[in-house]
């Protein structure tokens, strides 16, 4: 780095020195000969050592089109029209061309002779610098001496370093002849002219001279793009990690195919910067590479705000996947206003997006709204300004410009990019830490809700010589709000209640527990009375002793409460609940109002005699409304087929059918004694 600027210092300080010089040999050079400037610098760190720099600037003879016998020395190019190579061609009054131009070049013995006194005689070399898309192969005295990778029998267009060719010995009479056969392919539009420069001196010097063009070209065209490409595959590796801690979160997952469309573009143009793709390929890729970014990132911010504008994005989307399409048929004009249009539209579409989401109380997408505004706005003017620059609308001068941090250089694309990127990064990790936390709070409220759930759901049922119960519980998402108590009482007689509390999770798992409590906790037994005082318990109106008291009115429940003597009979109210099952037919109750809805109302119980060996099923919703991929419900029909089976038989049935909600069944097989005598006494009698 330091001896590069001391050598740029030195030829700055020399440039006084030699002008002199340059001018008399220009002067005295003839109409087809450059009129170039001389710069002689010295080496301090090597005394007595002179370096000598020929730029051959020009007048060059020019001529469009491609003829072998151009390379010839001895063709008469007096007719061709002069070009200097630091200024536009079409400054030059050149029109815009495509395909071949030749450039043409006599050096004079006396302009050669200025660099006889180099040590050793040291042999010549030219270094030949063209623009970025621009093939060309160098003639010296009619002999090819050097091509660029795509300048074969079919060119390619393939990014074109600098080129060294060794210039051999004068002619005869002491002149060299140059000729230079430029060609870039039909999609380029051929302006300033595909040569840049060219620079004639010692061969070290001009190895020195390209070493330098090399670094210069990675630190002002390759360095900031391989630096950003790696940044954006970090976080894409980070967003794929995300998505893996967080599969619910599919914005993460999105974030990280966006930042993989940005490396791609990324090592497209890095490829095509080391020549390892033809322009040909790389345009391809770059067209995709572009749009795709523009689809990855609509839908990570659609997934990111949960915004209601599906439509809109989806045909945003569609529409610039295929818009290389018309590249691809070579509608340029078309291709190039609609490109424009898009790139402007999507900035707008994203910004407006992150605008809503922050209104509705999003403040994570107001600390991205910014910085993406401000990136998108500053990309969108410098595709704007570029559109401008290629049709003569503004001058070429501000087609490309770059932010400088020492030598290395970072185009607006690049500086977008990044700040796009620092917002990303911002968000996404606020929003994952936001995540991690809520489902930390989830995690511990759903441990909570288990605790809970363990007194909801008894492990053990009080089975006896009169009863044989059997129960069955399968929850959808680990807690729920089905519950149901089988209690003992001091008659010898049964209390069977089960409910299902309306929602999910611990609200739900908590209002059943008030509700348990409360049964646990009453005095009465009859069915309507308990439904009664469980109906203003859920409303708040009444607190149960020792129990939580959930929110008022936060629910409503189903609930079916029974009660089962020893001698048969049995008395049931239902509080909207599904029915009961008797023998496998659904039991005629009357339909009640749920729990939570309206206070004071008093339930209607029925009464039924019961016979020995005759089968209870007490179920919840979830067995009726399980259904299967095809949307069809399991149903009364399929829950009345199975309702004489075992409760474990009824809610695997159910289960396997298709279960969305949690599955709970009670069974209950009437074997009392005293009902069996008293029936014998009945036959008797």
């Amino acid at each position: 780095m330091y001896s590069r600027l001391m050598t740029v210092c030195l030829a700055l300080l020399s440039v006084s020195a030699v002008s002199i010089v340059a001018q008399s040999a220009a002067a005295t050079a003839p109409a087809a000969t450059s009129g170039a400037n001389v710069s002689i610098t010295s080496d301090n760190d090597v005394p007595g050592k002179m370096h000598s720099f020929l730029e051959l600037d020009g007048p060059w003879r020019f001529q469009v089109g491609d003829d072998a016998r151009w390379a010839d020395p001895g063709f008469d190019d007096s007719a061709w029209p002069g070009a200097t190579l630091s200024r536009p061609l079409t400054e030059q009054g050149f029109d815009t061309y495509t395909g071949y131009g030749w450039y043409r070049l006599r050096l004079q013995a006396r302009q050669l002779a200025q660099f006889n006194n180099l040590p050793g005689n040291a042999a010549l070399d030219l270094l030949v610098t063209g623009n970025s898309i621009g093939q060309f192969a160098v003639y010296v005295n009619g002999v090819e001496s050097g091509h660029t990778l795509g300048m074969t029998d079919q060119p390619a267009m393939y990014q074109s370093p600098p080129l060294i060719v060794h210039l051999g010995q004068p002619a005869a009479d002491g002149t060299i002849v140059l000729a230079i056969r430029s060609w870039a392919g039909p999609r380029a539009s051929i302006q300033r002219g595909l040569i840049d420069k060219v620079e004639l001196g010692a061969r070290d010097d001009i190895a020195d001279k390209l070493t330098a063009a090399t670094d210069r070209r990675w630190d002002e065209h390759l360095i900031a793009g391989v630096a950003v490409s790696f940044l954006f595959l970090g976080v894409a590796a980070l967003g794929f990690t995300l998505y893996m801690a967080q599969r619910q979160h599919a914005e993460y997952l999105w974030l990280a195919f966006l930042c993989l469309s940005v490396t791609f573009m990324g090592a497209n143009e890095t490829a095509y910067g080391l020549m390892l793709l033809p322009f040909s390929i790389f345009f391809v890729f770059n067209l995709w590479g572009g749009r795709i970014f523009m689809a990855a990132t609509l839908e990570f911010i659609l997934r990111f705000t949960g915004s209601e504008y599906r439509r809109v994005v989806r045909i945003f989307q569609i529409g610039v996947l295929l818009l290389p399409i018309l590249a691809l048929l070579h509608l340029d004009q078309t291709f190039e206003y609609l490109s424009v249009t898009a790139e402007v539209a999507f900035s707008i579409l994203v910004s407006v997006l992150l605008f809503r989401a922050w209104r509705r109380g999003r403040p994570d997408a107001g600390v991205m709204l910014v910085p993406f505004f401000l990136a998108a706005t500053a990309d969108s003017l410098d595709t704007v300004r570029d559109y401008a620059v290629e049709k003569h609308w503004i001058a070429e001068q501000y087609a490309f410009h770059a932010f400088h941090l020492g030598p290395l250089a970072f185009p607006i694309s690049i500086v977008s990019y990044s700040v796009f990127l620092s917002s990303l990064l911002a968000v996404i990790l606020y929003r994952f830490i936001h995540v991690s936390q809520e489902e930390q709070r989830s995690s511990a409220e759903i441990e909570a809700a288990r605790s809970v759930q363990a007194m909801l759901i008894p492990t053990q049922l009080p089975s006896n010589h009169n009863f044989m119960l059997e129960s069955a519980y399968l929850p959808a998402n680990g807690v729920g709000g089905d519950f149901f108590q089988v209690l003992p009482l001091k008659d010898d007689s049964m209390l069977i209640v089960v409910g299902d509390v309306s929602g999910k999770g611990l609200q739900a798992a908590m209002n059943a527990s008030t509700l348990v409590g409360a049964l646990r906790n009453e005095l009465s037994h009859d069915p309507a009375t308990v439904l009664n005082r469980l109906n203003n318990v859920l409303l708040g109106a009444e607190a149960a002793p020792g129990a939580p008291i959930s929110q008022k009115a936060a629910s409503f429940a189903t609930c079916v409460c029974a009660r089962v003597y020893p001698d048969g009979q049995m008395t049931v109210a239902n509080a909207g609940h599904v029915h009961p099952y008797r023998d496998g037919r659904e039991m005629d109750l009357a339909a009640d109002l749920p729990l939570g809805v309206i206070p004071n109302i008093q339930y209607e119980q029925a009464t039924f005699q019961l016979e020995v060996g005759d089968r209870l099923i007490f179920l919840s919703d979830g067995v009726v409304e399980a259904s299967n991929a095809q949307g069809e419900l399991f149903g009364f029909e399929r829950t009345q087929q199975v309702s004489n089976e075992s409760a474990r038989y009824i809610a695997q049935t159910a289960k396997r059918f298709g279960q969305t909600d949690d599955i709970t069944v009670v069974s209950m097989y009437f074997a009392a004694r005293t009902a069996h005598r008293r029936l014998v006494e009945q036959q008797q009698v």
